[in-house]
């Protein structure tokens, strides 16, 4: 590190007079003179928990605090960030950096600071001393030498702050010459990618004791610390391949000419997808749409999402395509007439080269044409598995080999009971090994059936062949050997739990007990709970998805029986699958993101349906206007003869962050002890 001359000779003589070359009391104390306890002094940094930032870096420590201290500190902070639930994944990884560069900013100029810190330390320290009555006393060896310092200090003051350092004496976190964060970069974490974070961060005990920098109050400076947060563009990127999810473009415009709104003022989920912040470019998060698109504002629906004006690149490599090969033809063409022209021109003499050459005839080899006549039909599903993508030694592994088999000859349909995704499902009965005859449900596969269908088939065969609980509808076998290929289900008697609690309303001049809406409620919830711990996501539990036995035994099943009295109750969101809007949180509607937590908002509808006595969730509005009551949280009212803690536990279903709503098993815990409270009292009664 390269000193002035002059600088040095100052530094030594504050050094020297700091090792005791002038008088000092044994009660010492420094006076405001200049030397105030707001300093604070650049040291190397030779701690471990910030080593990856500020390794070989002079670090700026405040007053009244040692580096140890903020040692200490952050370890303590860094802690409660690695057991953190609250924080996104792609937050976490800037919240140490963050720590580290917030509580210890680098100096630009380590040496001049302390220059100036011990120089003026040691000139104040041997002008004055204090005592108990606060009487200033002169201690000072002779005046010759006080005038030196003072002379000295002068010119050290002219000298350190003629140049590039911008801070003036005494040296502090907001005068000193720093490199702090990054102000963009530190505004990006704060209202974007961080929000919830950072405003947890600012009222935390542990995390507060190190401090969060105020992005507002950070220099706007090119030279500062970065924490490596990029924003995502390339405007090279003018078009997009399959959905376009991996878009990184620079169009800010929709298909109606409206301009994008900035991500950050409409997405609550912004930190779920990194590509969208610091901006408000064309992007399609998590797939939700089949096109890049945007939020515009619309003067009906205050704001909307549109596709927006980006070619796709599929397109546009066809058209790219075609022109070249458009060219190819007009330069083959030209170069045809040329040749012609010139031949024209010659005085009729052939090519030497091409006196001699043959008359090019058939193909030596003949005429001859494979016969590739192949039947390219559907593969029939009871053929060998690598047909369907699963090769046959892992065949004896599948958990088909675990489920029963049975023929044709071994069931009989009944009735139609609806239609489903793969076929038509009945009601029949089933045959078994010991001649026992049991009531089953029968999920068909439609003939000539597509190889994706066929392998959908199989797929979730496989998925729900280990499901094994007293509330799951469980599969009873299988039919492969021959079409229509089936599978078998325990048939509930009491049909689907939507017509149970209409066929037991009021309406019907019946009612349910309270206890019997718990016994429901909790079977439900019980069954979500062994299904979530199984890692499954139901994405469509609804009432109508739930069927009733015999002894109000309540079982989750999902067999979209497309009948046309549930119509209503899926709408076709920008032309993808049919959706159950009025059962679904926001970043399922908007974001096509399905997970435990959006079926806990799921269940908390069923909750609903329950003790509406299967009243239709929002009725009375469009699919469009639901969609804009459920994003303006606008939630169902409390159903008529509803407890106040089941209302109280739907409301929390229906949190609007997904990690704060309740899990299956704290649900399935209050509806039991409910349930057994009730049973309590009523014994009690009786």
């Amino acid at each position: 590190m390269n000193i002035p001359l002059r600088h040095f000779i100052i530094y030594f003589i504050a050094l020297t007079a700091l090792r005791g070359n002038f008088v000092w009391s044994k009660n010492t104390k420094i006076e405001n003179y200049g030397i105030q306890q707001s300093t604070g002094i650049c040291q190397l940094y030779n701690g471990t928990i910030c080593r990856e930032y500020l390794a070989n870096c002079y670090v700026f420590i405040a007053p009244n605090v040692t580096m140890n201290d903020l040692e200490e500190r952050l370890k303590a902070a860094h802690g409660v960030i690695k057991e953190s639930k609250d924080m996104n994944s792609n937050c976490r990884k800037y919240a140490l950096p963050s720590l580290c560069l917030s509580s210890l900013p680098i100096c630009r100029t380590p040496e001049r600071t302390n220059l100036l810190y011990f120089a003026n330390l040691a000139v104040y320290t041997n002008l004055y001393t204090g005592n108990d009555t606060r009487k200033k006393r002169f201690v000072s060896r002779d005046h010759k030498s006080t005038n030196f310092f003072l002379k000295k200090k002068s010119i050290f003051y002219d000298d350190v702050f003629s140049k590039d350092v911008s801070s003036k004496y005494p040296p502090t976190k907001e005068s000193e010459n720093l490199k702090r964060i990054c102000r963009e970069e530190c505004e990006l974490l704060e209202n974007e990618l961080c929000q919830k974070e950072y405003a947890i961060a600012k009222r935390h005990p542990v995390i507060g004791m190190v401090g969060v920098e105020e992005c507002q109050k950070l220099p706007q400076h090119k030279d500062c610390s970065s924490l490596g947060i990029t924003i995502e563009v390339d405007e090279t990127d003018d078009c997009y391949w399959q959905d376009g999810s991996r878009y990184r473009g620079i169009q800010n415009v929709s298909v109606s000419g409206k301009a994008c709104l900035r991500w950050s003022w409409l997405m609550k989920e912004i930190s779920d997808f990194p590509e969208l912040i610091g901006h408000n470019y064309c992007r399609n998060p998590g797939s939700s749409q089949n096109s890049p698109w945007c939020f515009v504002d619309d003067k009906s629906l205050d704001r909307i999402i549109e596709p927006c004006q980006v070619q796709k690149c599929a397109i546009k490599l066809w058209l790219s395509t075609a022109s070249i090969i458009l060219l190819i033809v007009v330069l083959i063409v030209a170069t045809y007439f040329i040749i012609t022209c010139k031949r024209k021109n010659s005085d009729g003499m052939k090519n030497i080269q091409n006196i001699n050459t043959p008359n090019a005839g058939n193909n030596i080899y003949g005429n001859s044409q494979l016969n590739s006549n192949q039947d390219m039909g559907r593969i029939p599903l009871n053929s060998s598995m690598e047909h369907v993508g699963m090769p046959s030694k892992s065949m004896e592994k599948s958990s088909l080999l675990r489920i029963p088999h049975f023929t044709l000859q071994d069931v009989e349909f009944f009735e139609e009971l609806g239609e489903g995704a793969f076929g038509k499902v009945y009601k029949g009965q089933l045959k078994q090994a010991n001649k026992k005859i049991v009531n089953v449900a029968i999920k068909a596969l439609k003939e000539n059936a597509s190889v994706k269908t066929q392998q959908d088939f199989r797929r979730e065969i496989e998925l729900i062949s280990d499901l094994k609980h007293q509330n799951i509808v469980c599969i009873l076998g299988v039919i492969l050997n021959k079409e229509p290929y089936c599978m078998l289900f325990e048939y509930m008697a009491n049909g689907d739990l939507h017509e149970f609690l209409i066929s037991n309303s009021p309406m019907e001049k019946k009612q349910l007990l309270q206890l019997e809406f718990l016994q429901i409620a909790m079977q439900i919830s019980e069954g979500m709970e062994y299904l979530s711990g199984h890692h499954y996501v139901h994405r469509d539990l609804a009432a109508r998805n739930c069927l009733v036995n015999e002894g109000l035994v309540v079982k989750i099943s999902d067999f979209g029986l497309s009948r046309d009295i549930y119509s209503s109750d899926y709408y076709r969101v920008q032309s993808k699958s049919l959706l159950p809007v009025r059962w679904m949180p926001s970043e399922s509607i908007l974001y096509g993101k399905f997970t435990t937590e959006s079926d806990i908002w799921s269940f908390g509808v069923v909750l609903w349906e329950i003790y509406s006595y299967g009243m239709q969730p929002y009725s009375g509005y469009s699919n469009p206007e639901v969609i804009h009551l459920i994003r303006s949280r606008q939630l169902l009212s409390c159903p008529e003869n509803c407890p106040t803690a089941v209302y109280s536990l739907m409301i929390e279903c229906w949190h609007e962050q997904a990690v704060k709503r309740p899990t299956f098993a704290d649900i399935s815990h209050r509806l039991r002890t409910w349930y057994e409270g009730h049973i309590k009292i009523d014994n009690n009664k009786a």
